[in-house]
């Protein structure tokens, strides 16, 4: 049995000026993991495949790259977006459970 997990990684930036603070912004970042190594090249090359690139800069715990064209996806579209439908539509995976509290999702493929 094969293993995928999305997993959100959440940065807060706090703005401060004068030991006040004026804002706080937020950005969640997506990662993909495998338990099978050779199915993160199968996932990149589907992405490739399309005209995007999957990068994961590990330094900042962020995807980076281009968003692949996609058929089903027009408008507002998201890392989570993509690699939910490349593990259900076409890595044939089966959606098992979430990682509380809300940091992600695991897929399993037998």
């Amino acid at each position: 049995m094969t293993t995928a997990k999305i997993i959100r990684h959440r940065h807060k930036y706090h703005h401060y000026l004068n030991d006040d603070l004026k804002s706080v912004k937020e950005e969640t970042h997506f990662k993909i993991v495998f338990s099978e190594p050779k199915e993160l090249d199968l996932f990149k090359e589907w992405i490739q495949q399309h005209g995007g690139e999957y990068n994961y800069n590990k330094e900042e715990s962020r995807q980076e790259g281009k968003f692949p064209k996609v058929p089903q996806f027009h408008d507002e579209i998201c890392w989570c977006d993509i690699m939910t439908y490349y593990l259900m539509h076409v890595a044939g995976y089966k959606f098992y459970s979430t990682i509380h509290p809300y940091k992600g999702e695991v897929y399993l493929k037998d």
